[in-house]
């Protein structure tokens, strides 16, 4: 493979998980309004599992989106930097992701900004939940 057949493999995947992100954040967002509405009107316990479930698989689904894409980009930085020869602009590119190995995603993120993010994100949604009043008659 060159260097354009590898960045034509990746763009590829890259237009792929633009559109799981855009999806999966929707997701979230819609599982932030149901939070919010349960807040409102009041949730009893059912609906506070099963709220708390959905939203953890929507969390899940958003980290697992997230990690396929830092996978995406390394390997892409990996896969040039093996090529005979690659461009200035490519090899600035290598140079500055790091990639020393294939890597594969992790539901955990890589990062700490990224893991304290995810954290709050899961506490916020989860205390909205279970902070719910009873439903009103």
């Amino acid at each position: 493979m060159d260097q354009f057949q590898i960045g034509m493999l990746y763009n590829g995947l890259f237009t792929s998980n633009a559109i799981f992100a855009g999806v999966f954040i929707f997701l979230l967002w819609m599982m932030f309004r149901g939070a919010n509405q349960s807040h409102e009107r009041g949730a009893n316990l059912i609906q506070k599992i099963l709220g708390s479930v959905v939203s953890l698989c929507v969390i899940a689904f958003n980290l697992n989106m997230f990690s396929q894409v830092f996978a995406n980009v390394n390997n892409y930085a990996y896969s040039l930097s093996q090529l005979d020869e690659i461009s200035e602009a490519g090899q600035a590119f290598v140079n500055a992701t790091g990639a020393t190995e294939v890597i594969t995603p992790s539901i955990i993120p890589g990062d700490p900004i990224s893991i304290v993010f995810w954290a709050i994100i899961t506490l916020t949604l989860l205390a909205t939940i279970w902070t719910a009043p009873e439903p009103k008659s």
